[in-house]
């Protein structure tokens, strides 16, 4: 897939005086901004139906073997496994939102996309002609009460990473950090492509989000008395 780019041409024209901070005159110069991140929000059409019975599941299932870190609470085993005909059916939904996903970006049927992709990297083609999918490998519910928060990680060993807003009080607030790793490295007083370091995004209950599982993003600390619900899952192609 090519890197996206948006290209911009600068001209330093003849007439200009020159400096010792300027070009010679008639320089013309393309300007591309490179590596933009993709990220799909979009809100649930059925979840009305599903975000109240699924935050009462998960809040029994944290009650009696939910795992705690100290700064949020997780529910153990596979959440598609424990949590019923809604969980499932909001699972499959992810798995389709997360499939399209990756055809408007790379401009291809999932199957033809993953055989280039082996083809570049000189791999053999293995289950030519059979489906592409995107499926589950892990799946889990979070829960926030006030004070929790999570630090800043990524999901590895993953395509795609998911995450589902249920319950909340209010918004909730997600921050993306910049992949790229050495930008904090040094402030040159100046940035020049987004060096903000993170950017957070303020999601209410309902909305999906959809970013590369190598992206970088933390929970910033809850305040609300009431807990905030999310689910999380951990998506990889899959062959049929």
């Amino acid at each position: 897939m090519p890197v996206s780019q948006t290209d911009r041409t600068i001209t330093q024209h003849a007439d200009t005086g020159s400096g010792p901070s300027q070009p010679p005159a008639g320089t013309r110069a393309t300007i591309a901004q490179l590596f933009a991140t993709p990220v799909a929000r979009t809100l649930c059409p059925f979840a009305a139906e599903v975000n109240d019975l699924l935050a009462a599941r998960i809040l029994d299932e944290a009650g009696v073997g939910a795992k705690d870190f100290g700064y949020k609470q997780e529910t153990a085993g596979e959440f598609t496994a424990w949590a019923g005909p809604d969980a499932l059916r909001l699972s499959r939904w992810v798995c389709a939102v997360a499939g399209r996903f990756t055809e408007s970006l790379v401009a291809m049927p999932l199957a033809e996309a993953l055989g280039s992709s082996r083809q570049r990297e000189g791999e053999q083609a293995q289950g030519e002609g059979r489906e592409v999918a995107v499926g589950v490998t892990r799946s889990w519910a979070s829960l926030y009460r006030a004070g929790d928060r999570h630090e800043a990680h990524f999901h590895p060993n993953t395509a795609l990473s998911a995450v589902y807003y249920v319950a909340a009080p209010g918004q909730c607030e997600i921050d993306l950090l910049d992949p790229r790793p050495a930008v904090d490295y040094y402030d040159p007083g100046i940035t020049l492509a987004g060096e903000s370091h993170r950017v957070r995004l303020s999601c209410p209950p309902g909305e999906l989000l959809v970013f590369p599982g190598w992206l970088k993003h933390a929970v910033p600390e809850f305040h609300d008395g009431e807990p905030r619900i999310s689910i999380a899952w951990n998506l990889n192609y899959t062959l049929g």
